[in-house]
């Protein structure tokens, strides 16, 4: 795996980055899949969720871009209603070995805020936006991120509970 070097730098890189708006976990026996729990940005339909998303990463990485599935359901115009399949540029056509798991992460957080209905996975979801309904987009959004993503809220406040308990 030509990849492997490369791989543990970004692992040993986002351990010490500590950022709070994603949780990576890493599969220490497999190395070319990892576990990206992301939080929803602020200001938009999915502010109060926390989305699972599957990252496969190719033996040839980073000549070749990684795959990305949401593995929560997530109602978004650029993610695939039944495959959780992720539609960004810089995973395809834009894909250059200088992007991290960390960047394509970053990316799929702005996706979430800045969705793209010009490149739809979800025609539903892109038509709203198209037609400008905004309400109607981010009703549905807030209405699938509150019943299928974790909590975030319920989840922060396990894990201050938890930190209350250790100190």
């Amino acid at each position: 795996m030509i990849c492997r070097p490369r791989l543990m730098k970004e692992q040993n890189d986002l351990q010490k980055l500590n950022d709070p708006t994603m949780i990576i976990q890493v599969n220490e026996t497999d190395l070319l899949n990892w576990s990206v729990y992301l939080f929803g940005p602020e200001d938009s339909p999915f502010e109060n969720g926390i989305f699972k998303i599957k990252v496969s990463i190719p033996q040839n990485y980073p000549i070749s871009a990684p795959t990305l599935h949401f593995q929560t359901r997530i109602f978004h115009p650029n993610v695939h209603m039944d495959t959780g399949e992720v539609c960004l540029e810089v995973l395809s056509q834009k894909w250059e070995p200088r992007w991290t798991i960390e960047s394509i992460i970053r990316a799929v957080r702005l996706m979430l805020q800045e969705p793209n209905p010009d490149s739809p996975l979800n025609c539903d979801a892109a038509n709203l936006l198209r037609a400008n309904d905004l309400i109607g987009y981010k009703s549905i959004a807030q209405y699938y991120t509150k019943k299928y993503a974790i909590d975030k809220h319920e989840y922060m406040n396990k894990v201050n509970a938890k930190d209350k308990k250790t100190q």
